[in-house]
């Protein structure tokens, strides 16, 4: 099987399959039959033999940096979900939070010649951003924003509000928080600005004993409200990071006699999928991971012209569900924010 034999299946010629193949124009009536064409017979076109024609490969890289994070693989799965339906494939790289592997990474990219590169992003560092500022190829920086690099990022600062918003409206007067690292700008900045800011605007109390800093674990989590327990500090709500913290630190309560949500309640980020089947239920903000790598995999759809655009921005509101408590001692009405990705892409 070989383009000839497409053309003439298709009723088109070898140039337009070749112009199909290669991302050039074709109207849609001859796509639709080329399309129908590859569909029925299984068609592949050789990687090599197009690298050899265009002098680029069809292969995207996304780096992670975590792939056992519910979030990371939600994002990866819409990535690979929007670039099945081109000519592109995925490839691969889990770097383990590990600064150094992900500049290795980059650099056998570069050197592979992928066509372009989706880096789902947690810690940002100086030598992230010059290896991403200098690279020829087309980047998508998924999760974070950052001046001067296509960024498709969530409104972590918008989740955070709602969550917080959450507790005061069900009576809340002294709310806890338990974050991430500030180096991390969407998770810990982001979220922990959204907190404060909150709690200001109302007028409730701002001390720096009710704030705990972790990392992403449940393990963390428990770690997290061990310090908040050992200072002594009171309060009936707790905005947590993430849903996995939320997990760790609601456990180390129950430890210590504090039930939720008769005695704390508990809103999170993420919507993890435990978050409905854990008892008590968790109030948790969905930040569409998914279709944010959805998102980013559609940039490099069938046509890479995209990437001389200029940049776009699009906002989406907020819809909001509820969903109920197990138990008749709930004291927090559970919402589940779901907030559609927030796009400042630069393409070039």
């Amino acid at each position: 099987m070989n383009i000839s034999t497409i053309a003439a299946l298709a009723g088109v010629s070898p140039a337009t399959v070749s112009r199909y193949l290669n991302h050039g124009y074709v109207s849609e009536e001859k796509r639709k039959k080329i399309q129908e064409v590859i569909r029925q017979t299984g068609y592949t076109p050789s990687s090599s033999a197009q690298t050899l024609r265009t002098g680029r490969n069809n292969l995207i890289g996304v780096i992670v940096p975590k792939i056992s994070s519910e979030s990371v693989a939600r994002m990866v799965d819409g990535i690979t979900e929007a670039v099945s339906h081109s000519s592109y494939q995925v490839l691969l790289a889990n770097t383990g939070n590990n600064t150094e592997r992900e500049l290795e990474y980059r650099k056998l990219f570069r050197v592979n010649n992928v066509y372009g590169v989706i880096f789902i992003g947690t810690l940002m560092s100086k030598k992230h951003l010059a290896v991403m500022r200098s690279y020829k190829k087309p980047i998508v920086l998924l999760g974070q924003q950052e001046e001067g690099v296509s960024s498709l990022y969530f409104d972590d600062y918008g989740a955070a509000v709602q969550a917080t918003e959450c507790l005061i409206r069900c009576g809340c007067q002294r709310i806890a928080h338990i974050g991430v690292t500030l180096r991390d700008k969407a998770a810990g900045r982001n979220r922990r600005s959204g907190y404060l800011d909150t709690l200001q605007n109302h007028k409730l109390p701002m001390e720096d004993a009710l704030i705990a800093e972790c990392g992403f674990s449940a393990t963390d989590g428990m770690q997290g409200m061990a310090q908040l327990l050992e200072r002594g500090v009171k309060f009936d709500g707790l905005f947590c990071a993430t849903d996995t913290i939320a997990f760790g630190a609601i456990n180390q309560m129950r430890e210590n006699g504090i039930l939720v949500p008769e005695h704390v309640s508990v809103p999170a980020v993420g919507n993890n999928r435990m978050s409905s089947i854990y008892y008590p239920q968790l109030t948790s903000v969905n930040l569409s991971h998914r279709t944010g790598g959805i998102e980013a995999g559609t940039a490099y759809g069938d046509d890479p012209e995209r990437f001389r655009c200029s940049s776009q921005r699009q906002n989406a509101v907020p819809a909001v569900r509820e969903r109920k408590h197990r138990g008749n001692n709930a004291k927090l009405i559970s919402y589940c924010c779901i907030w559609a990705t927030k796009k400042e892409i630069e393409f070039w």
